[in-house]
């Protein structure tokens, strides 16, 4: 058990909040985030469309759902309102868009005085109504070395992949009808 707290390394709890589900088979845009935006740290440059494409692809790999990437339509350091990724998406044909930032990303390599860091903040938006249906924000790092920003991200993008989609009601269980005759 110790050995599991170690190489999990430091993380503060997710910030996650489920108003909604997207109901199973649905396809979800996912706008490619913005970049950190943190002074002298080399490894914020791109690191918004390598988030977005672990959440792409992690979130392709649950049952029920798919993931399409769109190219972010400002710069990568730019900020992108939700209601424009809403109205961006519905341009595309999509029900729900997912918009986001990268609040951290930063690589040691195996030898690093610094900790591996990866921290995200994202929003899945009903096109419908522009309303969040779902927010998920999270930070972590790893003491260890182990743990790449990279493995963080998709541990993330799992993370939101089964909060976000609805179970198939097949695979509900508990729903039974029971007859109790007439009583005779």
């Amino acid at each position: 058990m110790a050995t599991m707290m170690l190489l999990a390394g430091c993380a503060a709890d997710p910030s996650i909040e489920v108003k909604h589900r997207v109901p199973h088979g649905s396809t979800v845009a996912v706008v490619m985030f913005q970049d950190c935006d943190i002074a002298n740290q080399a490894d914020c440059a791109g690191s918004g469309t390598t988030a977005s494409s672990i959440f792409v692809r992690v979130l392709s790999q649950k049952p029920g759902l798919h993931a399409v990437s769109l190219p972010r339509p400002v710069g990568a350091n730019a900020q992108l309102a939700d209601d424009a990724a809403v109205a961006y998406a519905n341009k595309k044909g999509y029900r729900y868009v997912i918009n986001g930032e990268v609040q951290n990303y930063y690589r040691t390599g195996l030898v690093g005085l610094h900790s591996d860091r990866a921290g995200i903040s994202v929003r899945v938006l009903s096109v419908k109504d522009g309303q969040a249906i779902s927010s998920y924000t999270y930070q972590e790092k790893s003491t260890t070395h182990l743990t790449t920003p990279d493995d963080m991200l998709e541990d993330m993008a799992k993370q939101l992949s089964n909060a976000i989609v609805t179970e198939p009601k097949k695979q509900h269980q508990g729903e039974f009808l029971f007859y109790k005759g007439n009583g005779s």
